[in-house]
């Protein structure tokens, strides 16, 4: 009869936390997944909001163009989200 409340008790202590570290676990998996397919050409944010295109990816350490002929080295770890190409993107044309 003891038994009972002490593992209800062990169940609702247990288990969210679980299942937490499961979902972050995931999440994680799903960043270093992003952070290894970057390439040079690739159009990243970083996690202070500047946007860049990458010129070289040596692991850990990237160049990031910031502007025209201004090129940084960033933490590979600051990368926040890498920007997907539109079709506007791809539709427009250079002016001279």
């Amino acid at each position: 009869m003891e038994f009972l409340p002490l593992l209800l008790i062990l169940i609702l202590f247990v288990v969210p936390p679980m299942l937490l570290m499961r979902s972050q676990r995931k999440r994680q998996a799903e960043i270093e997944a992003m952070r290894a397919s970057i390439v040079p050409g690739d159009r990243i944010i970083n996690v202070a909001g500047f946007h860049g295109t990458v010129v070289a990816n040596r692991g850990e350490v990237i160049d990031l163009e910031i502007a025209p002929g201004t090129v940084v080295q960033m933490e590979s770890a600051g990368i926040m989200r890498k920007v997907e190409p539109t079709l506007a993107d791809e539709s427009e044309t250079p002016t001279l």
